[in-house]
C-alpha cells in the first residue's frame, strides 16, 4: 500500500512539471501611497515617478486551467513626496523630497488562464533592500520662509524594511513566448517607522502609509519541458 500511494505521488509529480515552464519579466511601474488615517496637523501626497523592475518566474501548471507561479523580482520605485505639518494655517513645516525605493519582492500567485488570456492572483513578500529620500524642509511664518535644511536619508534606516500584501494581475500570452502582462500590488504593513529627528531625516508622513504599486510587464518563456 506504501508502495503503490509512492508510486501515485511520483506519478502527480512528473504529471505537474511536464509542462513546467521558466520565464522572465522586465517592466515599467509606478509607486502611491495609500492613507489609512491622517492627523489632524499634517498631509502627505505623493506624485508616482516611473520605475523599473525585472524578474524571474517558474510556472507550475496544477490543472488543465489553473498553475503556480512563484517570482522573484528586483524593483526600483520612485516618487516625489510632499508633506506639510502644521500649527496654524499661517505656520507651518513643509517636505519636499525624491524618495527612491529598491524592493526585492516574492510573489506567489494562482494563475487561471482562459485561452491565451490568464487572470493571477495571490500574496506577495517584499524586503526594502536600498533606495534614499533627497530634497529640502522647510520652516514656514506668516507665509516666509525662515529655515531650510536638507533632507538625505537611506530609505532602510526610515522605512520598515519588510512589507506584505497582495497581488492582482492579468496578462496575454503571444507567439514565439512572448506576453504582455499588468498588476496592481496594495501593501499591508504601514511603511512608517517611529520618527526620530535628525538633521538629515525624511520627514514623518504624518499618517499611516501603505505601499502600492502598479506594474507593466513584458514576459519571455524560457523553457518549457515535456
Amino acid at each position: 500500500m506504501k508502495r503503490f500511494f509512492l508510486l501515485l505521488g511520483s506519478s502527480l509529480l512528473l504529471t505537474g512539471t511536464a509542462y513546467a515552464q521558466l520565464g522572465a519579466r522586465i517592466g515599467a511601474n509606478l509607486l502611491n501611497f495609500s492613507q489609512e488615517s491622517t492627523y489632524n496637523d499634517a498631509s502627505t501626497s505623493a506624485t508616482s515617478r516611473v520605475g523599473y523592475q525585472v524578474g524571474v518566474y517558474y510556472q507550475q501548471p496544477l490543472t488543465k486551467r489553473f498553475s503556480l507561479v512563484p517570482e522573484v523580482q528586483f524593483s526600483r520605485e520612485q516618487a516625489h513626496v510632499d508633506v506639510e505639518s502644521f500649527t496654524n494655517p499661517q505656520n507651518y513645516l513643509r517636505g519636499d523630497y525624491r524618495l527612491r525605493l529598491s524592493y526585492l519582492n516574492v510573489p506567489v500567485l494562482l494563475r487561471l488562464a482562459l485561452g491565451p488570456v490568464y487572470i493571477e492572483a495571490g500574496p506577495q513578500a517584499s524586503l526594502l533592500v536600498g533606495g534614499r529620500g533627497q530634497g529640502q524642509t522647510q520652516a514656514l511664518v506668516g507665509g516666509d520662509v525662515i529655515s531650510g535644511r536638507t533632507i538625505d536619508q537611506a530609505a532602510t534606516d526610515r522605512f520598515r524594511r519588510l512589507d506584505a500584501g497582495a497581488c492582482l494581475g492579468v496578462g496575454v500570452q503571444l507567439p514565439a513566448g512572448l506576453g504582455l502582462s499588468v498588476r496592481a500590488y496594495q501593501g499591508l504593513v504601514a511603511r512608517d517607522r517611529d520618527y526620530a529627528y535628525q538633521q538629515t531625516a525624511i520627514p514623518s508622513m504624518g499618517s499611516e502609509m501603505y505601499r502600492q504599486t502598479l506594474q507593466a510587464s513584458l514576459t519571455y518563456q524560457l523553457l518549457a519541458r515535456q
